[in-house]
């Protein structure tokens, strides 16, 4: 079984106050890459992988064998908000924070690439470790794999994780099946015909067209979704119209969909077109849809549920690992698992001194607690996952 040393944790604890010191948003993660830079190189073994990316960084450990090469990826970016969290650590940058615990993510996977480089004998094939830029943005990893990740280096499976601050540190989620959702965002522009507003006869008014459509696309959920499969769409804005008595020529909504089903969210796309155009042409209104983001489903597989299972038990105990967990937040690690079989855990990092503040709060709290854990499981996985 593969244990962190105490030397070994300190010193990533010490990196990981650093990172959060110093967070770096999304497509800006240049400090942060240099340090994962400098601490790779020090590592027997690693290769850091010549690869088209100005932030972030892709290396490999070789061990000089054929066997299944595992992958493992951290994401590094943080957020634009201001801490309020009361720690020795707190951010030095007053508008920006790791309120989604990245800084742990980077911290756990470097310190499992030293484990791993110490124990390579035990290793049946090499490791990748991937430490993406902007998945806040959720970009990252859809350029990787455009750039050419999987062909530039052998990756047979993958394993990812987050922090889970409702959760105490020392527990993990292992859920098999959907974990986190697809999502696609889209906006529709309405266009019809403005005029002064004493003429409706003269006009084409794309608000009232705007506002039935906002009303009939909730009946996707409620009439055409199958209540066992969760999915929500929401319509987060609308714009357009004019202060007084015009009539305007276009309105905007921009909108969501999530769900924990791929055929569900397919459906739903398809019926929110068959509702825009038909409401659309019912009120004499053209109309135009934008998709700005497609975000597959995390989905953890039965096979790799088992050997992660496995693993988990030997670090942690039955007793510390929780089965089931759902989100309808999304996760662009699954544009990886599109590719290739992979893996997300949950691990707890909450602590009982600490309130237990969701992601993104301006209180988050990660707790240092939860390094070791997360560094032992996945470690001992690469090893029960490996032929």
């Amino acid at each position: 079984m593969l244990e962190i040393s105490n030397e070994d944790l300190e010193e990533i604890i010490k990196i990981r106050h650093d990172i959060h010191m110093h967070p770096e948003v999304s497509e800006n993660e240049f400090r942060t890459t240099k340090i994962i830079r400098e601490f790779l190189e020090k590592i027997d073994g690693i290769e850091i992988i010549d690869f088209p990316i100005e932030t972030g960084l892709i290396a490999r450990l070789n061990t000089g064998k054929n066997g299944e090469v595992i992958g493992i990826r951290a994401d590094i970016d943080a957020l634009l908000q201001k801490e309020e969290t009361e720690i020795s650590y707190k951010s030095k940058n007053d508008k920006i924070m790791h309120a989604c615990g990245h800084d742990y993510h980077t911290s756990v996977v470097l310190a499992i690439s030293k484990l791993l480089s110490k124990n390579k004998e035990k290793l049946k094939g090499d490791v990748v470790f991937i430490f993406q830029k902007s998945e806040e943005i959720t970009t990252g990893a859809k350029e990787y794999l455009d750039k050419g990740l999987f062909e530039k280096v052998k990756i047979d499976k993958i394993l990812g994780l987050h922090n889970w601050p409702e959760i105490d540190y020392g527990k993990v989620v292992l859920k098999k099946g959907p974990l986190m959702s697809t999502k696609v965002n889209f906006k529709i522009e309405i266009i019809g015909k403005g005029q002064h507003g004493s003429m409706p006869h003269l006009n084409i008014d794309p608000i009232v067209c705007a506002s039935n459509i906002v009303m009939a696309l909730q009946t996707i959920i409620s009439r055409n979704t199958n209540p066992f499969d969760s999915t929500v769409l929401s319509v987060n804005s609308i714009n357009g119209g004019s202060e007084d008595n015009l009539v305007v020529d276009r309105t905007h909504l921009s909108a969501t969909i999530r769900s924990l089903s791929e055929k569900s969210l397919e459906k739903s796309v398809k019926r929110m077109e068959e509702i825009v155009k038909n409401i659309a042409c019912a009120y004499e209104c053209k109309y135009e849809i934008k998709y700005t983001e497609k975000i597959p489903l995390v989905y953890n597989p039965e096979e790799m549920y088992e050997k992660v299972l496995k693993s988990a038990k030997k670090i942690l105990g039955e007793e510390n690992i929780i089965k089931e967990g759902q989100t309808m937040a999304s996760e662009d690690f699954a544009f990886y698992m599109k590719k290739v079989p992979g893996f997300f855990y949950w691990f707890g990092s909450g602590e009982e001194n600490h309130k237990k503040e969701a992601l993104h709060s301006k209180n988050f709290y990660c707790s240092d607690k939860a390094i070791k854990p997360a560094v032992e499981v996945m470690a001992n996985a690469v090893l029960d996952l490996q032929k």
